[in-house]
């Protein structure tokens, strides 16, 4: 056995003379030796170590422990109230720095409780259902001729009816057609529901909706029986209280069933008003058994044993089970969508019709990761200035250190002093976002509420988070306070002479972040006016949207033509469907040399002079007109996708019709028109045919207004509306709202990435204030002896700015990568996108510089002017 091993090990040494008393040190190393030696013979190393291991720990004794009993106690309480009024004293010793630092934490903070809020909020949607991990929304991936592939959360009646029959794997499902906005009336009281909806009678045993009134096992079974929303019952009958009274709708009468809670403002599905899907039944006894067309929303719910993955494997068999088409694998494919992801993962479905307020989830991550980022610099300006700071404290360490204070207790006092400055922050940051709230809901169109926090959880997550914070932010400045000598400090060294490293670390990291913030907030903005400035190839401004029901439809001509004598109207036309919205698929066929071609393009209804009041622009062929008979119904006017579809160069005069047409009977197209995009940038512009059919009902009437006083049109307007119809209010939206609704989750994030980038900026710069002051507070006699020598303030500037910027430009090169590619990543979401510039790095580099070198030349410039006569006087 060599001699190094028969040493007694160093730890062993390190821990005794750490944690005991002196007194005894020399004695229990005396011991530990002697039995380690024993050990030694009758163990083997590894042993032996191992149990003086045991024996040293057993020796911590509190008799034996450093400052625990013997000669003296500590008086923690007088301790501890000593740390506060030096905490108390430093907070206005130096108010400057104070403010600096609380602030700083103080709006990271804020803008991280506000971002919980939202992200919370968004996280919670369709929670109050117990059983909402069981269930999932029964999708399609459509594959038809003509269109790209499309995801839709739309099926057939049939899917969902013949699920439980085909499938062990089901325990329940339950259908949700909407239904279009209707006028619902009372004997005395009449009112258009615009959130109804027709279920089936197992909807209440798949979803958790409180119902109030009725017994729920029963309502909506027969036909003809609706429920109401509390708030909807109220509203009509002033009570809910509403059981057996009815509602009519056009000739119908419809018995109430019950009565159930208002919908929360979490859930995806939103209605006030529900239809028992038997009154569809009682017309269509085959409701259940149609298939090809796709306008119900099927939810399943699953056993809790059930393998969604074998489920789903099993779908084409099924498919082929529901219809007789061969082909129906080839133009259907279904899956399943937990009700989890409805909310928050459905970006890329359309025909998403009953989705209230759809999120796209990766802006979650992205909110949760600027959140994090803000902290990190709040954080970061905290640690910086402590450290920096420290150097103004060496006279308060060494006077504690000479009397007697260990390392472990400087180290208590100021986590202690972190500790009360996160929470003092924390405290404001609370008051700030209880008065911030209000305005943030009104932008983002949520009811976030402060309240979320006072639950026993919440409280407890939000101190163990200030908690860590506080020693997080403070353990380091702390432990390198505490290490300075105090023959160092006697010596009036100790002072920070040289270059810290993690400082400078530390304002790289900041500046990256915040620099990257300036970079995507400056491309969010571009591709946010890139959409809304974008030409789509039709009007979008001073179009009028108004809503109408089969009254209005009767008086559609007359009120045309009145509405066009007015002088603030310059057009009136109708269609099936709005512009801005996924237009529904047809089946539709055009003849080709040798055989009939089917195709599925989006077809939407339209009046004779669409085209005209919407400005689009045709490169072949005619409009419709009334003086061609067969426009009415059999001809088409196409898109040039339509075209490219069809493989024509030049298809007007060719055959073509709906895929209920016969063959030998088919419409022509008559014109081609520009590829105008009829839906959102998110998406390429689809093939699309317009078609004009005088007996079917429009939804939407268009008035194209004069640009002036939109309120005194809208008077005219609501003027002649009510001259003519008697039931059904003037109900409308302009068609510009209708795209800020489309890109509604765009501008929310290129709200929040904005301030956070403000915020992020601020704090940073804050913090670098604080710095450079410091800094040059410790460089003053420096400077005042540069000035004797003949330096010049422009020299002088230089020199104390450029270590701030060469850390500033490492910052860019960092941030332009890292921006770059998440940038890139975002965009890829867009058929229409701008391309990132350079300059745009060039430009957010050059005002993260700006601002910095802004922030520093305060006190730069101020001490370039200082007399040195003044600094020097001293020495």
């Amino acid at each position: 056995m060599s001699s190094e091993e028969f040493k007694l090990p160093k730890w062993s040494f390190k821990l005794i003379r750490f944690l005991l008393k002196p007194e005894y040190q020399e004695e229990i190393e005396g011991d530990l030796e002697e039995l380690y030696s024993e050990l030694l013979e009758q163990h083997a190393v590894a042993k032996a170590k191992r149990l003086l291991w045991k024996e040293t720990i057993q020796l911590m004794r509190p008799s034996l422990i450093r400052n625990m009993g013997g000669n003296y106690r500590l008086n923690y309480y007088g301790m501890f109230k000593n740390y506060l009024i030096v905490v108390w004293r430093n907070l206005f010793k130096q108010p400057g720095f104070s403010t600096i630092n609380i602030l700083s934490l103080t709006l990271g903070m804020a803008a991280c409780m506000l971002i919980y809020l939202f992200v919370q909020n968004e996280n919670s949607f369709d929670s109050i259902h117990q059983k909402k991990d069981r269930i999932y929304r029964l999708c399609e991936l459509q594959t038809w001729p003509g269109i790209k592939p499309q995801k839709v959360p739309i099926t057939w009646p049939k899917m969902g009816f013949a699920l439980p029959e085909y499938f062990p794997e089901v325990e329940n499902y339950a259908r949700f057609q909407g239904l279009r906005e209707l006028l619902w009336e009372t004997e005395d009281k009449k009112l258009i529901v615009e959130k109804a909806g027709a279920v089936d009678s197992t909807f209440f045993e798949v979803f958790d909706f409180p119902v109030l009134k009725g017994e729920s096992r029963d309502i909506l079974v027969e036909p003809n029986t609706v429920l109401l929303s509390e708030e909807l019952a109220r509203r009509y009958f002033g009570t809910d209280e509403v059981l057996g009274k009815t509602l009519k709708q056009g000739e119908d009468i419809y018995q109430i069933k019950g009565v159930f809670a208002n919908v929360p403002e979490q859930s995806h599905l939103q209605f006030d008003l529900l239809l028992s899907l038997s009154t569809f039944r009682k017309d269509n006894p085959d409701f259940n058994q149609s298939t090809g067309s796709n306008f119900m929303i099927t939810y399943v719910l699953l056993n809790p044993e059930a393998d969604v993955e074998a489920m789903e494997a099993k779908f084409p068999a099924y498919l082929e089970y529901l219809s007789e088409d061969d082909n129906v694998n080839e133009m259907y494919s279904l899956f399943m969508q937990s009700l989890e992801d409805v909310h928050l993962a459905s970006t890329d479905i359309e025909h998403d019709y009953h989705n209230y307020n759809k999120f796209n989830g990766r802006y979650i991550d992205v909110f949760i990761l600027t959140g994090i980022f803000i902290m990190i610099i709040a954080c970061v300006n905290f640690m910086n200035l402590t450290i920096a700071r420290a150097n103004t404290r060496f006279k308060e360490v060494g006077i504690r250190k000479t009397i007697g204070a260990t390392r472990l207790q400087l180290v208590i006092q100021f986590v202690l002093e972190s500790l009360l400055l996160a929470l003092g922050a924390f405290m404001i940051a609370l008051m700030l976002v209880s008065l911030v709230l209000p305005s943030l809901n009104q932008v983002i169109e949520r009811n976030l509420q402060i309240q979320t926090f006072w639950n026993l959880q919440q409280v407890f997550m939000l101190l163990a988070g200030v908690l860590l914070l506080g020693v997080l932010t403070g353990l380091y400045p702390a432990l390198k306070m505490s290490a300075y000598r105090i023959a160092s400090i006697i010596r009036g060294g100790g002072s920070e002479r040289k270059k810290s490293f993690l400082r400078s670390s530390l304002i790289v990291v900041q500046f990256s972040l915040s620099m990257g913030m300036i970079i995507c907030t400056l491309v969010v903005v571009q591709q946010l006016f890139f959409i809304n400035s974008k030409d789509v190839g039709f009007d979008r401004e001073h179009i009028m949207l108004i809503k109408m029901n089969d009254e209005v439809n009767d008086k559609y001509a007359v009120l045309k033509e009145e509405l066009k004598q007015l002088s603030n109207v310059q057009g009136v036309t109708a269609s099936g469907q709005r512009l801005g919205n996924n237009i529904h698929q047809w089946g539709t066929k055009f003849r080709k040399d040798t055989a009939i071609v089917n195709l599925a393009p989006s077809n939407l209804q339209v009046d004779y002079d669409f085209l005209e009041v919407y400005g689009i622009e045709m490169v072949e062929g005619r409009n419709f007109s009334r003086e061609y008979a067969n426009d009415n119904g059999l001809a088409f006017i196409i898109n040039q996708s339509l075209a490219r579809e069809m493989g024509e160069d030049s298809p007007v005069g060719k055959s073509m019709g709906l895929s209920w047409y016969p063959d030998d009977s088919l419409g022509t197209v008559i014109g081609v028109t520009e590829n105008f995009n009829f839906n959102t940038l998110h998406h390429k512009v689809n093939a699309l045919a317009l078609v004009v059919y005088e007996d079917w009902n429009f939804r939407e009437m268009t008035v194209k207004l004069a640009s002036g006083d939109v309120n005194e049109a809208v008077q005219d307007i609501d003027r002649v509306w009510k001259e003519h119809v008697a039931d059904f209010p003037l109900s409308f939206q302009f068609l510009d709202q209708h795209f800020e609704e489309v890109y509604k989750s765009e501008r929310q994030m290129g709200f929040v990435v904005t301030w956070v980038a403000v915020l992020s900026v601020l704090i940073s710069c804050l913090g670098l204030f604080g710095l450079a002051s410091l800094s040059i507070e410790r460089r003053i006699k420096e400077i005042g002896v540069r000035k004797v020598m003949g330096a010049t303030t422009s020299q002088l500037l230089m020199l104390l700015s450029k270590n701030f910027a060469g850390l500033i430009l490492l910052a860019f090169v960092i941030a332009v990568p890292l921006s770059y590619t998440y940038l890139d990543g975002w965009l890829s979401d867009f058929a229409f996108r701008i391309d990132i510039s350079p300059l745009v790095f060039v430009l957010g580099g050059g005002m993260a510089l700006a601002i910095a070198m802004g922030t520093i030349s305060f006190h730069t410039i101020r001490a370039a002017r200082t007399n040195p006569a003044q600094v020097l006087r001293d020495e």
